[in-house]
């Protein structure tokens, strides 16, 4: 691929995420409302069921877990419905990832899968992470480097876009975090709680 061609791409991808990005929940919860059609909730561990159900639950945990560290890192402004940095976060999660919050939601979403147990569910799972950051990823970062330019361009070469450096980058900045972050991880984990039974609930009037 020549360099113009995916700066082309790139650009289009940024567009689409840009738009996007005020929907990505909604998305999401249009994605369920889909699989609640067809998804079969079932054990898809045979003889292992209970393990690979407490490895799901540690999953999930996990997400929600990296969610709440990440999104407390970066600040408020990730709960808004379009895309704001005031300033470079590249401390804590971030100086693994650059990413870390759409990692541990893929994270999260696998153990959702593996605790309903169907896989087409999986096939819906890569689906809508593909749909949503394969544009809101460039979109985020065509807005960081108009906004922070340089600063942004060295942490960029430095830490990976969505899989971890295995030690915390050098030269990362300090970090604080707001622990109110962890209400929206239980409200999210109730949100997640509603879907697994609502599947279960809905494979039961099918049947």
């Amino acid at each position: 691929m020549s360099e113009e061609h995916g700066s082309f791409v790139h650009a289009n991808l940024a567009r689409l995420g840009r738009i996007l990005f005020p929907r990505r929940l909604w998305v999401g919860l249009g994605v369920v409302a889909i699989a609640a059609l067809f998804v079969r909730p079932q054990a898809a561990f045979g003889h292992f069921q209970i393990l690979g159900a407490c490895a799901s639950l540690g999953l999930i945990l996990l997400g929600l877990a990296g969610r709440a560290w990440a999104a407390g890192t970066a600040g408020q402004h990730t709960r808004e419905a379009r895309i704001e940095a005031p300033r470079l976060v590249t401390g804590g999660p971030y100086a693994y990832v650059r990413n870390p919050i759409y990692l541990a939601s893929v994270v999260l979403g696998f153990g959702m899968v593996g605790l309903v147990g169907d896989p087409i569910l999986l096939a819906l799972h890569l689906g809508v992470c593909l749909l949503l950051y394969a544009g809101i990823i460039p979109a985020e970062e065509k807005f960081l480097r108009e906004r922070f330019g340089n600063e942004y361009e060295t942490y960029l070469q430095h830490v990976p876009r969505i899989w971890p450096r295995l030690t915390p980058w050098e030269q990362a900045g300090p970090v604080s975090f707001d622990p109110r972050t962890w209400l929206d991880q239980i409200k999210l984990a109730l949100i997640l709680a509603g879907i697994y039974f609502g599947l279960h609930f809905s494979a039961w009037l099918r049947s």
